[in-house]
C-alpha cells in the first residue's frame, strides 16, 4: 500500500459523497471551454460574424463570473470533504503517517478528482460546442452557420486555468489539516455541541438591514439607480445575521413549546436542528443568496425578453415616423410612397399621425446639476395632442388659458423637469409666452425625433394666438402610421428608408428594425445566462448534497440507534425528510423574498405589470428545486436506511 493507492481508494470509497460536486465542476468546466471556444473562434476574432464581438463581450464576463464562483464553491467543497475525515486523519496520524505524507494524501485525492472532472468538462464541452455555435448561427440569423473549427486556445485557457485554480485551492486547504494535533483529529467528532448563542442586537440588526433594503429596492427608478450597491450591501448584512441569529431564536422557541416537541417525531427533529442551525446558518445564507441571484437575473432577462415589444411601443410610438421641418414641403420622404409601398407589402394602416407645430425654446434643470439650461420642445396644441393620445389610449388633456403641459417622451426615466404651478416663458422668435405648467407626462404620442423630441402642449386658443402669423414652412410637421403585424415589416422598413432623403439617419423612424436588433441582443442575453444560471442551481444544489451527505455516518449511527430503541422506518424516513426538507427550502424561501423585492423594483423601472412573468420563473425554479430535492432525499433514506439491520 502507498500513498498514490490509498488516495485512489479513499475517491472510491467517497464515490457518493463525491458525485454532486464532481457534476458540477464538469458543468463548469464545459461551460467556460464552449464560451472560450466562440470567444477565440477565428470567424469571431477577425470580426466575419455580425454581432459576434458584442456576443464575445457577454461571454467574457460569462466566464468571469464563473471562475469567481468556481473558487467559493471549491472553496466550501474542499472544507466540507476534510471536516467529517478529521478522525480518520487522526488515526493514520496515529498509525504513524506524518504531516507530510498526511498532506500529500489530501492534495493526491483532491488533485485526482480535479484532474478528472476537467478532462471529462473538456471532452464534453468539446462535443456539445457544435450545437452551441448551430444554436448561436441561428440567434444571429446569419447566412452561413458558423463553422466548427479545433480552437487550441479554448483548450489551454480552460485546462490551465482550472488546473491552476485546483491546486491553488488545494494547496490552501492543506493547512486547514495540517497543523492540527493529533488528539484533536481524534475528538473532534466528541466534541459535544453547545445550545447556540442568541443575540437580541444581531437579530435587530438583521430586522433592520432588510428593511431598509426592501424600502430601497420597492422605491427604487431609474433617477437613483445607484442604489443597487447599499441594496446588496444591506441584503448580505440582513441575511447573514437572518440565518445565524434570528432562525437560531426561532428554533430554540419552538423548542420550547413542549405540546408541539413531544408530538410524533418531532422531538428529534427539532433537537437536531436546534444543535445543527448554526452549522447550516452559513449554508443557508450562501444558498440563499444563490437563489435570490439566480431569480433575479434569470428573472430579469426573462422579463425584459418578454416586455420587448411593449417597451418597443411605448419607446417608438409611430411603427413608421418622421418629421419634416419645413411643414409646406415633403422633403424627406412623400406620404403617399409610405401608404403604397405598405399597401404592396400588405400591411394594413391601422391610423395615421399629421400635426403641426412651432419649435420653442425654454428653460429646464439639467438632470445632474439642476442648473437651468436651455431646451428645445415642439408646441402643440391641445386638439391634436389629444387625438393622437386617443389613438394610442392615453389619457386626454386638459388644459385652459394659458397653462401648458410638458411631454417627455421616455417613460422609464422618472424625472420631473417641471412641476405643477411652475411658471415658465417659452420663447419663440423674438416672442416670449409667459405659461403655467400643469405637470409633465413621461410617455411619446409621436416619433421623438429632432425638433419634436419634446413637446408642450397648451390650449387651442393660445395655440392659434401664438401662431397665427406663422407661415407654414416655419413650422414642423409630424408624420406617423401605425400598421398591424409591424414585427413582420423588416423588409418594408428597409424599402422606406431606402426611398427617403434621410442621410444622416436622424429623421426617420422606424420601429421594425430597432424592436427585431434589441429582440435578438436579448435573446443572445438571455441564452447566456440561463447557462450560467443553470450552472449556479447545480453548485447551490451540490452544496445541499454535500451538506446531506458529508455527516452521513453520524447520521447512520444515530438512526441505528433510535431503531433499536423502537423508531420505525417510517418514522425514520419522516424524520430524515423534514431535515432535508428544511436544509432544501428554508433558504429557497428567503431567496424567493429577496428575488420578489427584486422583480418590484425591475417593474417600476419598466413601468409594467411584471406579476405573471416573476410568477412563472419562481414556479419553474421551485420545479427544479423540488425534483433536486427528491433525487437527494432518496438516495439519502437509501443510504441510511440500507444501513439499518
Amino acid at each position: 500500500m502507498n500513498i498514490r493507492l490509498l488516495a485512489k481508494r479513499n475517491i472510491q470509497g467517497n464515490a457518493q459523497r463525491y458525485l454532486a460536486y464532481f457534476f458540477s465542476i464538469v458543468l463548469s468546466v464545459s461551460i467556460f471551454f464552449i464560451y472560450a471556444s466562440f470567444i477565440f473562434h477565428p470567424d469571431v476574432v477577425h470580426a466575419n460574424i455580425p454581432g459576434g464581438q458584442l456576443i464575445s463581450k457577454g461571454l467574457i464576463a460569462a466566464e468571469i463570473v464563473i471562475i469567481i464562483f468556481s473558487v467559493f464553491f471549491i472553496a466550501y467543497s474542499n472544507a466540507a470533504f476534510i471536516q467529517p475525515r478529521k478522525k480518520e486523519f487522526g488515526l493514520l496520524t496515529l498509525l504513524g503517517m506524518s504531516k507530510s505524507q498526511l498532506r500529500k494524501l489530501i492534495y493526491l485525492e483532491q488533485t485526482m478528482v480535479s484532474l478528472i472532472s476537467i478532462l471529462i468538462g473538456v471532452g464534453l464541452g468539446f462535443l456539445f460546442s457544435k450545437l452551441f455555435l448551430m444554436a448561436i448561427s441561428w440567434l444571429l440569423a446569419v447566412e452561413q452557420p458558423i463553422s466548427f473549427v479545433f480552437v487550441p486556445e479554448a483548450f489551454v485557457y480552460t485546462i490551465v486555468g482550472f488546473v491552476l485554480l485546483f491546486q491553488l485551492l488545494s494547496l490552501l486547504s492543506l493547512f486547514h489539516i495540517g497543523n492540527a494535533e493529533v488528539v484533536d483529529l481524534l475528538k473532534d467528532k466528541q466534541k459535544p455541541k453547545k445550545t447556540p448563542f442568541v443575540s437580541k442586537w444581531l437579530i435587530a440588526l438583521s430586522a433592520v438591514c432588510l428593511s431598509i433594503s426592501y424600502y430601497l429596492a420597492g422605491t427604487m427608478s431609474l433617477n437613483n439607480s445607484y442604489r443597487v450597491l447599499p441594496i446588496v450591501f444591506f441584503v448580505l448584512i440582513g441575511t447573514y445575521f437572518l440565518f445565524s441569529q434570528s432562525i437560531v431564536a426561532l428554533c430554540s422557541r419552538l423548542y420550547r413549546k413542549k405540546k408541539s416537541l413531544y408530538g410524533g417525531t418531532n422531538l428529534i427533529t427539532q433537537t437536531n436542528l436546534i444543535f445543527n442551525i448554526k452549522d447550516y446558518s452559513r449554508l443557508f445564507f450562501l444558498t440563499s443568496i444563490i437563489t435570490a441571484v439566480i431569480l433575479t437575473a434569470a428573472g430579469t432577462l426573462f422579463m425584459f425578453s418578454a416586455d420587448l415589444k411593449k417597451q418597443g411601443m411605448d419607446n417608438i410610438p409611430q411603427s413608421i415616423g418622421w418629421v419634416e421641418h419645413d411643414a409646406s414641403i415633403y422633403s424627406v420622404i412623400e406620404p403617399s410612397a409610405v401608404e403604397n409601398t405598405l399597401k404592396e407589402d400588405g400591411f394594413k394602416i391601422l391610423y395615421e399621425v399629421n400635426m403641426t407645430g412651432v419649435p420653442i425654446t425654454h428653460m429646464l434643470p439639467h438632470m445632474r446639476t439642476g442648473e437651468p439650461n436651455e431646451n428645445r420642445s415642439l408646441l402643440i396644441s391641445e386638439s391634436d395632442y389629444n387625438n393622437a393620445a386617443a389613438l394610442r389610449k392615453i389619457e386626454p388633456a386638459k388644459l385652459s388659458g394659458k397653462e401648458a403641459l410638458y411631454i417627455f417622451p421616455y417613460g422609464g426615466l422618472d424625472y420631473q423637469f417641471v412641476h405643477k404651478g411652475e411658471q415658465k416663458e417659452l420663447h419663440f422668435g423674438n416672442r416670449t409666452i409667459q405659461v403655467t405648467m400643469i405637470g409633465q407626462r413621461n410617455q411619446s404620442i409621436v416619433a421623438p425625433i429632432k425638433a419634436a423630441t419634446t413637446l408642450m402642449v397648451v390650449d387651442d386658443q393660445l395655440y392659434h394666438e401664438i401662431t397665427a402669423d406663422v407661415p407654414l414652412k416655419e413650422k414642423v410637421r409630424v408624420r406617423g402610421y401605425e400598421i398591424k403585424d409591424w414585427e413582420e415589416s423588416m423588409e418594408t422598413a428597409a424599402k422606406i428608408e431606402k426611398m427617403s432623403n434621410n442621410p444622416d439617419h436622424n429623421q426617420l423612424q422606424t420601429r421594425a428594425p430597432i424592436y427585431q436588433e434589441m429582440k435578438q441582443g436579448s435573446i443572445l442575453i438571455l441564452f447566456i445566462g440561463l447557462f450560467v444560471s443553470l450552472l449556479f442551481f447545480i453548485v447551490q444544489g451540490s452544496m445541499m448534497y454535500l451538506r446531506v451527505f458529508t455527516n452521513l455516518k453520524d447520521k447512520k449511527i444515530q438512526i441505528h440507534a433510535l431503531h433499536r430503541l423502537g423508531l420505525t422506518k417510517k418514522e425514520i424516513r419522516q424524520i430524515l425528510s423534514a431535515e432535508i426538507r428544511i436544509l432544501f427550502f428554508a433558504p429557497f424561501l428567503i431567496g424567493v423574498i429577496h428575488a420578489i423585492v427584486a422583480y418590484v423594483a425591475l417593474s417600476n423601472l419598466l413601468e409594467s405589470n411584471l406579476f405573471v412573468y416573476s410568477a412563472m420563473v419562481i414556479a419553474t425554479y421551485f420545479l427544479f428545486q423540488l425534483l433536486y430535492y427528491q433525487v437527494t432525499k432518496k438516495m439519502y433514506e437509501r443510504a441510511v436506511i440500507n444501513s439499518i439491520k
